[in-house]
């Protein structure tokens, strides 16, 4: 290893890894990631009704001229014609989604605090749902709207999940609540405990929102969009996530978890414009956005962080001994996008011969994938799919356009071509050495 080489690692070491830790240890951005993390159960439930509701086909420019397209217009007929049925586990889960993970991040955050505090975990999840109906959904003529549960809510549900946890704590810790006498169920304990910071969040998420909708016409939700949107149109772009990408795999490259550090910050804007794709599709509208969790994880990080799985199909056929066994092993892991095996059994982290590939080919397949999608050559992702989902299938079903599968195999090879020269480079410094041990 050269000086540069070693400084550069160092440099690495010393200034990366520690922001990183921190960052990762951070409370509330956890109680985010944790509490988005849940909710994607719900997702793909909903993405299957998706499926089912959007045939891959269109009935203007297909005709019936063998039994596959057959099938296609009569699915088509079919789903059309039962589209209310069909879509409510939709309506159920990803269209209520903000309510979901209001819920769940303040359960998340309140765990934290927990060790801390006697807190509730559960009260403190239920007095964030009551909030967040309140200021995004509340009931007129015995209806509740849905406008603000669904993507448009997310950060609203975010910011309501964090702060009705911090009332609660800082009540809680100032002794600010109904104490009952030993003895009590520790369910019933809890629910009087839980009663005034409830009554407290209420009243003043209530008055807040009384006062924007009297000062602005707008309620808080609608504020809280309406602020972001610069926001979510820089993250949504080019730039953003070729920084995020860059960032992710300096960190693994120090042998840190890039991948649960930056979807930390992700998520949630992957989350929300998911959603909001989906919610775009449904209403029959133009989907507007272009990063979503499915291009990340099939497209950029194909095969898992650093788009390894072009290196593992290398192995295969390597004349290193090391190398073939790991490829071996490393091979079916990696076909569902992981790929731990490959990242530290070829010795990835801190080797400055791969130090280039493993950063290149996500960046290399992030620009395709962006610049697919956007000259509109490959359509927008608007279904979930687990991230464990294979690449070849998964951005098609997440698009449900057969061009996904295209655009996944031409990065396959862009990224086998990218690893060749410093895989021959590794594989002949490791052929030596275990020529070498040999000999000896």
């Amino acid at each position: 290893m050269t000086e540069k080489n070693s400084n550069f690692i160092n440099f690495l070491e010393e200034k990366l890894m520690p922001a990183a830790s921190k960052l990762s240890e951070q409370r509330h951005l956890k109680a985010i990631r944790d509490g988005i993390m849940s909710t994607i159960p719900l997702t793909i439930i909903g993405g299957i009704s998706l499926i089912i509701a959007f045939p891959p086909v269109d009935p203007a420019r297909t005709e019936a001229t063998n039994i596959f397209k057959k099938f296609l217009l009569g699915w088509h007929s079919w789903a059309t014609a039962n589209m209310g049925a069909i879509l409510t586990p939709y309506n159920m889960t990803m269209a209520i989604m903000s309510l979901f993970a209001a819920v769940a991040i303040a359960y998340s955050l309140a765990k934290e605090y927990q060790k801390k505090v006697e807190i509730d975990p559960l009260s403190s999840a239920v007095i964030s749902g009551v909030v967040f109906l309140l200021v995004s959904a509340p009931a007129t003529e015995g209806a509740i709207p849905m406008t603000y549960l669904d993507a448009k809510g997310l950060f609203t549900a975010m910011i309501i999940g964090l702060v009705t946890v911090e009332i609660t704590r800082a009540l809680l810790e100032r002794g600010i609540s109904i104490k009952m006498p030993e003895g009590v169920p520790p369910a019933v304990s809890a629910s009087f405990t839980a009663l005034i910071p409830m009554i407290v969040n209420i009243a003043l998420f209530y008055a807040i929102n009384l006062i924007l909708l009297s000062a602005f016409g707008s309620n808080l939700p609608e504020t809280i969009m309406r602020a972001l949107t610069p926001a979510l149109s820089a993250v949504d772009s080019l730039w953003f996530m070729i920084v995020v990408i860059i960032i992710t795999h300096l960190l693994w490259f120090v042998g840190v978890h890039g991948a649960a550090i930056m979807g930390t910050i992700t998520a949630p804007f992957f989350a929300q414009n998911i959603m909001a794709n989906a919610a775009a599709k449904v209403a029959g509208q133009p989907m507007e956005f272009i990063w979503t969790d499915p291009l990340w994880a099939v497209v950029v990080v194909l095969g898992g962080s650093g788009a390894t799985l072009a290196l593992a199909v290398l192995m295969l056929r390597s004349k290193s001994s090391q190398l073939k066994a790991v490829g071996k092993v490393g091979i079916l892991p990696g076909l569902f996008n992981i790929n731990e095996p490959i990242l530290f059994g070829t010795l990835i982290i801190l080797n400055p011969i791969m130090f280039i590939p493993l950063i290149l080919a996500p960046c290399v397949n992030g620009i395709i994938g962006y610049l697919s999608v956007k000259l509109e050559l490959v359509g927008n992702a608007f279904v979930a799919v687990p991230w464990t989902t294979p690449a070849f299938i998964g951005l098609p079903l997440a698009t449900l356009d057969w061009k996904a599968f295209v655009l996944v195999v031409v990065c396959f090879f862009i990224d086998m071509a990218i690893y060749y020269p410093f895989f021959k480079s590794y594989e002949k410094l490791l052929v030596e050495e275990e020529k070498t041990g040999e000999a000896a």
